[in-house]
């Protein structure tokens, strides 16, 4: 199949995993044949990923909905095996069912138990969004607060991240993924917002991660808010010359720094969904593998076993 996903220039390893995940499961890429449609916020009108699929099938297989103005549709050419959460399926009146993030299938790969074992090194670690990179040096922000580091443009590889995540006690996470990937290794994790409202949209961020918490039964997590811009008295003079006209933010770096350092250094609540719900996302992702294998004919080296906790 063709697996099709968003590839940023830098890497996204949210993104990433969508080329070393599918392969494992359903064989490797070929271009011209069907398209597959997994782990992404990318389903949205014009979307430029699907512009010259043309009339080739396009395989969902939990994928998010990306909000607009306009609902998104598709036709005939789409078979939508489920979607991510309950956010999504109301895109199209419930129509179709909805399971979870696509990033949970990782457990039913051969690897992972063995990822999933690996010894605990790291009582905290930090994945921010993958466009905040530019605002902070993460490293040194992470050294100062005594926590281990882990880039969301996994540059040292999908798996080296994967296995840096199973090796923590707790995550903090901007990255949706980061958490999600915590999640799905059984590690806690804690929600923090900085740049997401800038860089993707509020209005997006906050559908897409209600979407996949609501598919695992999380529906009053807490998150940890940090302001990137705001107000400076210059705000009020440049409003004012300007007959309202003009409305100017500010990126202070010392004082986001400040606030940042203080808010993660203060968080003590993370979240973890529960096996159950696990156990039955592991079910039914399962079967809807099981059952797009056998219509590709494609068949693993081996086939493991259901998960249970």
């Amino acid at each position: 199949m063709n697996y099709i996903y968003y590839k940023d220039p830098k890497g996204n390893f949210g993104d990433d995993l969508n080329g070393w995940l599918w392969p494992q499961l359903f064989g490797v890429e070929q271009p011209d044949n069907d398209a597959f449609i997994g782990i992404g916020s990318i389903l949205y009108n014009d979307s430029p990923l699907f512009r010259d699929l043309g009339n080739k099938r396009k395989i969902v297989f939990g994928t998010g909905i990306r909000p607009g103005y306009k609902n998104f549709t598709c036709d005939n050419t789409w078979d939508i095996r489920f979607l991510r959460g309950p956010l999504s399926a109301y895109n199209f009146n419930n129509t179709y069912e909805y399971i979870a993030d696509a990033a949970y299938a990782l457990r039913l790969t051969n690897d992972f138990n063995n990822i999933r074992s690996v010894k605990k090194q790291y009582e905290i670690s930090v994945i921010p969004y993958f466009k905040s990179l530019e605002f902070f040096d993460w490293q040194a922000i992470c050294d100062q607060l005594g926590f281990h580091y882990i880039s969301p443009a996994a540059e040292k590889g999908v798996e080296h991240t994967l296995r840096e995540i199973a090796a923590s006690r707790y995550v903090i996470a901007e990255a949706m993924h980061g958490a999600i990937i915590a999640d799905i290794l059984r590690v806690p994790w804690s929600r923090f917002v900085l740049s997401t409202p800038f860089t993707e949209g509020g209005k997006v961020s906050e559908f897409k991660w209600m979407d996949w918490l609501h598919s695992i039964q999380l529906y009053n997590t807490e998150s940890t808010p940090i302001q990137l811009y705001r107000k400076s008295s210059l705000h009020t003079k440049l409003k004012k010359m300007s007959g309202n006209m003009i409305s100017a933010e500010f990126f202070v770096k010392r004082v986001v720094k400040d606030e940042l350092l203080s808010k993660l250094r203060a968080i003590k609540h993370f979240h973890l969904s529960n096996d159950s719900v696990i156990n039955s996302i592991d079910s039914r992702m399962f079967e809807k593998a099981a059952q797009l294998r056998q219509e590709i004919g494609f068949t693993p080296a081996s086939i493991p076993a259901r998960t249970q906790l």
